[in-house]
């Protein structure tokens, strides 16, 4: 692990002087892309190497189930690596049912205690960032991220407006025929766009940690909330609903059930994913940096999120150079757009080739449904 000894947060915080958006919260505690179209993409065969961006750490602990030879999970924002050394350390010292438990997927009533017992599994800076952080951990700190917190909040009010009642018909098992009709019928409405014009604006997600000058469309739309409404309609209109555990999260603020969980939090996944933890290697720094750090193909897989809209175009230019004198010849790439137009350089994409045909079908598959862009591409050497 790539962690130094400052003795504070804010000692850790001005530690490095880069280039790029610096984020500090805890923004994320779970992931928000679909580890199905990252695995459809990547196509990850037992022995390969892979390069994650950590976030939530949910994909990237999924990915263990691939029997990677390693996995390097890297974020430029302390916190999530921080939150993901917790995860990895329940893993490591709890049960399956303990692990649920002590995340807030199951009651639990000793949170604290339990978390005494996790401590000395963390690094130093981990414990100092957890320490500050009981309220949390006490709650089960899986729905406490920044983000989290704000779709429970846009839950309750769809909620509110739709009725308890008509969110469970949305969850009720129908073919798709019927699925759109019900939200042609009886979903949408003028009381949900009104919402969404409300919440989903460009200052109220900036106090939710994305910047406010950020917020540009490659989908047409003319606004943020116009853009992931429409996005939501998709969702509840051309994908099936059954087994979707993101719009659960979204409008229930929790998995419905514990069959409908991501991977990592199957029971029938622990122990493999118990197994693998010594494949994970967490590193804090920004992705461009630290690929420049890797000798010569070295990569087989990139799942990359969304981070090039936290680079200047110079710096997305720069990393994907980086990637591909780092990949092995056929490596794989996944990156996302949330807000922000983003594209392989132009003189990179003889390449580093986007493979159209899946990144339209993962796009218009992918359960996350919240990006604008889902784009799978190949290295060619």
């Amino acid at each position: 692990m790539a962690f130094g000894q400052p003795k504070t947060l804010q000692a850790m915080q001005q530690q490095d002087k880069i280039h790029q958006i610096q984020l500090q919260k805890l923004l994320f505690t779970q992931n928000w892309e679909d580890p199905i179209s990252d695995q459809r993409a990547l196509r990850i065969q037992p022995g390969e190497v892979l390069l994650t961006i950590t976030s939530g750490g949910c994909n990237t602990l999924g990915f263990l189930l691939q029997n990677p030879q390693s996995i390097y999970s890297v974020d430029i924002n302390g916190s999530q690596n921080w939150q993901m050394e917790l995860k990895m350390a329940a893993i490591r010292q709890l049960d399956s049912t303990g692990f649920l438990q002590f995340l807030g997927v199951k009651y639990a009533q000793d949170r604290l205690q339990v978390y005494e017992k996790l401590r000395p599994e963390l690094s130093a800076e981990a414990q100092i960032f957890w320490d500050a952080k009981k309220d949390i951990l006490a709650k089960g700190f899986l729905g406490q991220g920044r983000f989290e917190k704000f779709v429970k909040m846009v839950g309750a009010l769809i909620r509110f407006l739709q009725g308890n009642k008509k969110v469970e018909q949305l969850f009720a098992e129908k073919d798709l025929s019927a699925q759109q009709k019900f939200y042609d019928n009886s979903w949408d409405t003028l009381q949900m766009r009104f919402l969404f014009r409300t919440l989903f604006n460009k200052y109220i997600l900036a106090r939710r940690g994305l910047n406010a000058d950020y917020f540009h469309f490659d989908d047409g739309s003319s606004s943020f909330s116009q853009s992931f409404y429409n996005r939501l309609k998709k969702a509840l209109r051309e994908i099936p609903i059954k087994g979707n555990y993101f719009l659960s999260v979204y409008l229930f603020g929790k998995y419905r059930n514990e069959e409908e969980m991501p991977e990592y939090l199957l029971p029938k996944n622990f122990e493999a994913i118990r197994l693998g933890l010594t494949r994970i290697n967490l590193i804090t720094k920004d992705a461009q940096s630290w690929l420049e750090s890797l000798p010569d193909e070295s990569i087989d897989c990139f799942a990359l999120s969304n981070i090039c809209e936290l680079m200047s175009l110079e710096d997305t230019e720069r990393m994907f150079r980086q990637i591909y004198r780092t990949s092995r010849n056929g490596g794989r790439v996944i990156f996302r757009n949330l807000m922000i137009p983003r594209e392989v350089p132009d003189s990179m994409s003889p390449l580093i080739i986007k493979d159209e045909a899946l990144s339209k079908e993962l796009l218009a598959t992918d359960r996350s449904f919240v990006y604008s862009k889902v784009a799978a591409y190949i290295v060619n050497k």
